[in-house]
């Protein structure tokens, strides 16, 4: 009795959390048409975060392509003063250098060390971005 009890419970609550909310997923639509908008009128580039390999005190290291690109290159980016998400678009002004660890000469740099700007002028965190794709499909 007590397990079928519990796999009530553990049923209704899953359902709770994990149903369509269309109400969520439309204001997740107009967030990424805002950030979309300002990236574009500004003329950033945005960049998807494939995969974030390295935390540090003065930034992040990942991989990133950047977004609608149909070849899906992936690259190495480092983000200073930033701690980026995998599975975030960011909107960024990149400069494009030799990277020591890599050794390779296309790493994105975000912003700048002697400064400490971060270069991250905006961005879309993964669930925001979900719910916006889950909304847009439905139209």
């Amino acid at each position: 009795m007590e397990v079928v009890l519990f796999l009530a419970v553990a049923g209704f609550l899953a359902w709770l959390f994990l149903r369509p909310q269309p109400e969520r997923d439309a204001a997740a639509a107009q967030s990424w048409a805002s950030f979309h908008g300002y990236a574009t009128a500004n003329g950033l580039q945005m960049l998807y975060v494939e995969h974030v390999y390295q935390r540090a005190a003065r930034g992040s290291k990942a991989h990133v392509s950047i977004y609608g690109d149909p070849s899906g290159n992936k690259r190495d980016a480092w983000f200073w003063w930033t701690q980026v998400q995998k599975g975030s678009v960011v909107a960024v002004r990149p400069t494009v250098g030799w990277g020591p660890h890599t050794r390779r000469d296309d790493v994105l740099y975000i912003g700048t060390e002697v400064s400490r700007q971060s270069g991250v002028y905006g961005g879309i965190d993964a669930r925001t971005l979900t719910n916006a794709r889950r909304h847009n499909n439905r139209r």
